[in-house]
């Protein structure tokens, strides 16, 4: 009797496993078949682009630097991120009474600086700078902005390249 239960028992393990078996093989292909109908290819998202800081401490006394840099922003602005920052003498060029620096070969750089606020990318000054030299912001251009740390980095989602003038 017991040898006979046991038999039992082990034909109907052994059956509801071949049951479960063929009824996940049958039902593999149509689920198969339904995740390829609903997954479509997805690109993967583009990498972030990287950013171009452009650091200014020339003033005046050094024209070359400042319109280079100036230039470089506005060139790398095609296809980069962005940001110009001007401390030290540089914060005498971005004033509303200061002459516009003139080069050979170089734009103005009053011109180059309507061209790059235009451009949608910022300037910025430093703070201290511009007290040292017992000015405001009441004295800057239209569209030069006080810098604040966070600037630093958050004008780009992508790397950072430092270029200074």
């Amino acid at each position: 009797m017991k040898i006979s239960k046991l038999i039992v028992i082990m034909l109907l393990v052994a059956l509801s496993g071949y049951f479960a078996q063929s009824k996940s093989t049958s039902t593999k292909p149509k689920t198969a078949k339904k995740v390829e109908e609903t997954t479509q290819h997805v690109p993967p998202p583009q990498p972030p682009k990287d950013g171009v800081l452009i650091h200014i401490s020339s003033g005046t006394e050094n024209p070359q630097k400042v319109l280079m840099g100036l230039t470089m922003g506005l060139k790398m602005a095609d296809d980069r991120d962005v940001f110009i920052f001007m401390d030290i003498d540089a914060v005498n060029v971005v004033l509303i009474s200061s002459k516009s620096l003139e080069l050979p070969k170089f734009e103005s750089s009053k011109i180059l600086i309507d061209k790059i606020l235009n451009k949608g990318i910022k300037i910025a000054v430093c703070t201290m700078c511009l007290e040292a030299i017992n000015k405001t912001q009441y004295d800057l251009m239209k569209g030069i902005k006080f810098v604040n740390k966070d600037d630093f980095f958050d004008f780009t989602q992508g790397r950072i390249l430092t270029l200074n003038y």
